[in-house]
């Protein structure tokens, strides 16, 4: 499969006053068109860097010191290179942790969807931001996008507000999405529904998706390859199978070993 998303040898290191830490230590990472591939790992593994890095959102005192991420083929990351404001937004979509902390609480849904597809969709008109903020929804499988156009975020639910949140993400037609914890705030039952959601969207829109979570179980159930991390390196990766049935490395085994209805 011809990767959409490549990463390659990338390492990433934090300026702190004591001296640098490393943050990434030359991890590589492919994502095809219509794949889902999870990154798994405890906290502080160094996922979220990683996703935060294929779109340009890492702080300011942390450098890319080797290796890149290139998208289509066009390399958009490397030392001294940051070409992700031509793709975020555009070719590469995101999905934030907490969907109430990444909507306005002052914007109603209808204002959301128009300010991102009048900022990366050149000449779109009012008429055409109307029809695709519907669309969108109704690609969220939201039954009344009427009413959830017109509404606040806190007049929604949290599953209504993560899916206003993936439909922010896929509203400008991506190539790829990125995922970043954003079940984590949400209940068991909110949580199949929205990996459900991602499977569907994947297969009916060909898009690539990085899904970044710390629930195993979660990525068996949603990804096709799994990316396991482990103090900034990937340790093990590949077919979700192969790895979680017919692990090799002893970390995976711990994590595993941690899910007690694993089996």
């Amino acid at each position: 499969m011809t990767s959409l998303l490549h990463v390659s040898g990338l390492s990433i290191s934090a300026r702190l006053t004591a001296g640098h830490l490393r943050l990434l230590d030359g991890v590589d990472l492919d994502v095809g068109r219509g794949q889902i591939v999870g990154v798994v790992g405890e906290s502080g593994s160094g996922k979220t860097t990683l996703a935060r890095s294929v779109v340009g959102l890492l702080e300011r005192n942390v450098t890319v010191e080797a290796g890149t991420v290139e998208l289509a083929g066009d390399v958009v990351v490397a030392p001294g290179v940051d070409r992700t404001d031509r793709i975020r937004g555009t070719a590469v979509g995101m999905v934030f942790q907490d969907a109430s902390r990444s909507l306005n609480p002052l914007m109603k849904v209808r204002t959301h969807l128009g300010e991102v597809l009048r900022r990366h969709v050149r000449d779109i008109g009012k008429a055409d931001v109307e029809r695709r903020s519907v669309e969108v929804l109704e690609q969220m499988r939201i039954s009344d996008p009427a009413r959830v156009l017109d509404s606040y975020p806190h007049q929604l639910s949290g599953g209504l507000r993560q899916r206003v949140a993936i439909g922010l993400a896929v509203v400008t037609r991506p190539a790829l999405v990125i995922a970043d914890e954003c079940t984590t705030a949400l209940d068991v039952t909110t949580q199949t529904k929205v990996v459900a959601l991602f499977r569907t969207l994947v297969d009916e829109l060909g898009i690539g998706l990085l899904f970044v979570t710390h629930d195993l179980m979660l990525a068996s159930d949603l990804c096709d390859r799994i990316a396991v991390m482990s103090r900034g390196q990937v340790v093990e990766q590949g077919g979700v199978e192969d790895v979680l049935d017919r692990p090799r490395q002893d970390y995976t085994r711990r994590l595993l070993a941690a899910i007690p209805s694993w089996t």
